[in-house]
């Protein structure tokens, strides 16, 4: 029994070197996450220790981590420090912060990199993120009711960025199911469409500048799908409806043709899975993953 602990110890160490040593997309953005909270954690911890030893109670590291890593909803103050629009979005006010967001975006990043390639994912991260930033922003400009905490309100978190990767998976197969604890099996788009509703619902109740990051996120992640996905069915209707292929492309193929395609297919696809079991799903091209997809779907092959 002592054995299988210290092997089932080394197993998980292994795993998680692997985690974090990996070059997925998905992979390195929650290490940076993480290795962000561990040096503003380190920071304020270190910050408290040298305040107390000298008695100063006029500096504090949490001060300075707000100041120059998040972004503030004074826009003469982001003009100032651009790049707080990105740094947010790998702080976190705490722990529990940092965890569910962190969940989440394993959870909606897993799927996203099923129909995505790791540079999408990095694309739809960080733009998705900065719109909610913005998003953010504007709302405290332009709405009357933040005007007395708009010079020192501050948004930090992933959790734009998240929503940005979980609502354009959604809107990409929203009829995937997802196997979730008490609840069984619920589509994606009835998951995406819960957050989008809870968040405004949730705008006068507090922490509605991140509500309306979510919202930005989720806009993003909702027209990145969508717009190229109608931009494409309108390319299709009108080559459709322009053009009508030859007679001779409809021929029946002879069975030696048949045969020596059905033999090609096959090849690639125990070059891909060969490739999965090697490296794993996620070392596999967009194309490949849609390949595979659609090799799903054959019956006769």
């Amino acid at each position: 029994m002592a054995e299988y602990h210290r092997f089932g110890n080394r197993q998980w160490k292994y795993r998680l070197k692997a985690f974090f040593t990996s070059k997925h997309a998905l992979n390195r953005l929650i290490s940076i996450n993480i290795a962000v909270y561990i040096f503003c954690l380190l920071i304020q911890l270190l910050s408290n220790v040298t305040d107390f030893l000298y008695a100063d109670h006029t500096s504090s590291a949490s001060s300075w981590i707000w100041n120059w890593l998040a972004v503030s909803s004074n826009w003469q103050q982001v003009l100032f420090k651009p790049w707080t629009l990105i740094t947010s979005l790998f702080v976190h006010a705490n722990f529990s912060h940092i965890l569910f967001n962190m969940l989440t975006l394993y959870f909606a990043g897993t799927f996203f990199t099923r129909y995505f390639s790791d540079k999408q994912l990095y694309i739809v991260y960080f733009i998705g993120g900065i719109i909610g930033n913005i998003l953010y922003i504007l709302s405290y400009n332009y709405f009357p009711v933040f005007e007395a905490v708009r010079a020192s309100s501050f948004a930090v978190g992933a959790s734009g960025a998240i929503m940005a990767i979980l609502v354009a998976i959604a809107c990409k197969a929203p009829n995937d199911y997802v196997n979730l604890l008490f609840l069984g099996q619920i589509k994606l788009k009835w998951i995406a469409i819960f957050f989008v509703i809870i968040d405004i619902l949730s705008i006068p109740h507090g922490n509605s500048g991140g509500h309306f990051a979510h919202l930005g996120g989720a806009l993003f992640g909702c027209c990145y799908v969508l717009i190229p996905y109608l931009k494409n069915i309108f390319t299709i209707y009108k080559r459709n409806t322009s053009y009508t292929p030859p007679p001779y492309q409809n021929r029946p193929k002879s069975d030696e043709s048949y045969n020596a395609e059905r033999a090609q297919y096959r090849k690639k696809v125990d070059e891909i899975l060969d490739k999965i079991a090697k490296d794993g799903y996620q070392s596999l091209s967009k194309e490949e993953k849609e390949f595979l997809f659609n090799t799903s779907n054959k019956k006769n092959w």
